[in-house]
């Protein structure tokens, strides 16, 4: 079986990032059995947002192996109906997983921030970022289900029904999603570099507090 390039993609980022995941929130638990602690909110959300992640990248395999990953919609409701069909059926869970994982990564290093940086008034940004991260999941759970009428006209467009405004809310949804990151990295930044630390210690926590963003 042939794959197409956009499938093929999907299964080697798959293959190298689950891995690196798992690998990444066994360190830190491991970290913490070593130091004697009791996990944190940070912690038990970067558990959930390793499930949430790991079960995304199963339903991205899944619709690269059997569901024409890769192939242009068009086409593949023209030569491959069945797939299509599929296709769009799995990209509902799989826009939801993606968007639960991502949320709990956000709310996972924000709570780290609020256990690092006890400021009354971080810990308020914090906190607010959390509510707009909290707003931000549930815009795609809207677009999810409430954009297409009925429902089922997200994955069988043989039947009669409509889609609306799809593209715009993907963006917009896109854009606060990256304006969300964005604040996160920059938010402890003011703290770090009042900290009394020479500057290439300041510079090197900083890289370390941006990793989030990848």
């Amino acid at each position: 079986m042939t794959l197409p390039l956009g499938a093929v993609r999907v299964a080697v980022v798959s293959f190298i990032v689950g891995p690196m995941a798992i690998i990444a929130v066994a360190l830190r638990l491991w970290s913490r059995y070593l130091q004697g602690r009791k996990l944190a909110a940070n912690d038990y959300l970067a558990l959930v947002a390793l499930v949430l992640a790991e079960a995304a990248l199963s339903v991205f395999l899944a619709a690269g192996f059997a569901a024409g990953l890769g192939v242009h919609l068009d086409e593949l409701l023209a030569t491959a109906p069945g797939k299509f069909a599929l296709h769009m059926k799995l990209f509902v869970p799989a826009q939801l997983l993606w968007a639960a994982a991502n949320s709990c990564v956000k709310a996972s290093i924000l709570y780290l921030y609020i256990d690092l940086f006890p400021n009354k008034v971080f810990c308020r940004l914090c906190y607010g970022t959390l509510f707009v991260t909290a707003a931000y999941f549930t815009m795609v759970l809207i677009e999810a289900f409430a954009l297409c009428k009925p429902v089922q006209y997200n994955w069988d467009k043989s039947i009669e029904g409509h889609c609306t405004g799809e593209n715009i809310a993907y963006l917009v949804a896109g854009i606060v999603n990256l304006t969300i990151d964005t604040f996160i990295v920059v938010l402890p930044m003011p703290l770090v570099f009042n900290l009394q630390l020479i500057l290439s210690e300041k510079i090197a926590v900083s890289a370390m507090l941006s990793l989030g963003a990848l």
